[in-house]
């Protein structure tokens, strides 16, 4: 009888899994409107515009490049400044005088026209001073390993700077870290002389090389001076990275920012902090200061930012320590072929041109 009972109930169990449909989610694969992410800095080589359909739901909603667009930006004495497609980033602009940067006090307004004919338009934005950066320096993060007790595992990277009189002050911080590389690819394989499989990789045929890594993940770093003005910012966190046996280079930039662009960031920052799942807002779906001015309906994502910036660059000794370390690092390949090597491509993450502040 017993045996009868267990049959009967696997018998159920697999009618009703053959019953059962599998779920698929609704989602669309685009999302109506343009996404324009546009910085205009007082520093060479920070003035881009980046233009997309943004798609963020399916592994194929990845957003998709607008090129060949037209895109200028007017200051408020008549200027004109032209950008041009980006030679290596495709939905990217950049000015065509690279020498162009903003300058304090001036007002911009950044135009567009879209190979479709859509034109949008931004608010005007002024720029204005930003205070230097004081101090740049790390600290240690200490953990309790079960091994060898208190260790190092990695260090945390932070800034000092002072506030002015003036209120009204709004800051954001970026950074750029720059890893100079010995493998240009890697990837599960056997390394020359042996045989068992481990992370492997192949030489930068062209040195030197750098990889370029920027957040991408809850990077919204912004600050008021409504409860500090005109009093010293001290011990600002900027990044917490792992401990490994090389130096660590990074450039952080210190902009000056709008009320607007202040209020902007802060929404996105609230957002990014609540989309934990698939069906919360998407923090790229935020609204700033730009418009269609050829259909009015359109939504627009993004801002068009003019900052201030001040920059410094900055090394960090990961190899003399006065406590025991532990390593946190990704693994180190092991070199995959002496005799075969990949390029050192240029792109958004790596480069060839050495780093503006590296002193090695």
């Amino acid at each position: 009888m017993k045996l009868f009972t267990r049959f009967l109930i696997v018998c159920l169990g697999l009618s009703m899994c053959t019953c059962i449909s599998p779920f698929v989610a609704d989602v669309p694969e685009s999302v109506d409107g343009i996404s324009i992410t546009a910085n205009l800095t007082t520093q060479k080589g920070l003035q881009e515009v980046r233009l997309y359909r943004p798609a963020p739901f399916t592994n194929k909603g990845l957003n998709v490049p607008i090129p060949k667009a037209q895109v200028w930006v007017m200051d408020n004495q008549g200027q004109r400044y032209d950008y041009v497609d980006d030679a290596i980033n495709k939905g990217w602009y950049v000015p065509k005088d690279r020498n162009f940067v903003a300058q304090i006090g001036k007002t911009y307004v950044l135009h567009i026209l879209t190979p479709d004919q859509q034109k949008y338009e931004s608010n005007p934005e002024t720029v204005k001073e930003v205070a230097s950066i004081t101090k740049v320096y790390s600290e240690e993060i200490i953990t309790d390993d079960i091994k060898i007790g208190a260790a190092i595992s990695g260090y945390t990277v932070l800034l000092d700077t002072k506030d002015p009189a003036t209120k009204g002050d709004y800051y954001r911080w970026t950074y750029l870290h720059f890893e100079d590389l010995v493998y240009c690819t890697q990837f599960f394989g056997v390394p020359y002389g042996q045989r068992r499989e481990t992370l492997v990789g192949l030489t930068c045929c062209e040195l030197p090389c750098w990889d370029i890594e920027r957040c991408f993940i809850n990077c919204t770093n912004i600050m008021s001076d409504a409860l500090i003005n005109g009093k010293s910012i001290t011990r600002h966190p900027i990044v917490s990275i792992p401990n490994c046996a090389k130096d660590y280079y990074i450039e952080i930039q210190q902009r000056s920012l709008s009320k607007e662009a202040y209020e902007y960031w802060r929404t996105v920052d609230q957002l990014s902090s609540n989309n934990g799942s698939l069906f919360d807002t998407a923090p790229a779906a935020v609204r700033g200061n730009l418009k269609c001015t050829s259909d009015p309906k359109e939504a627009v994502f993004g801002f068009f930012e003019v900052s201030d910036v001040k920059e410094n660059g900055f090394f960090i000794n990961r190899t003399q320590t006065t406590k025991p370390a532990v390593f946190t690092c990704a693994p180190y390949p092991a070199n995959a072929n002496p005799l075969a090597c990949a390029p050192c491509v240029e792109s958004a993450t790596r480069t060839k041109v050495k780093p503006k502040y590296w002193i090695k």
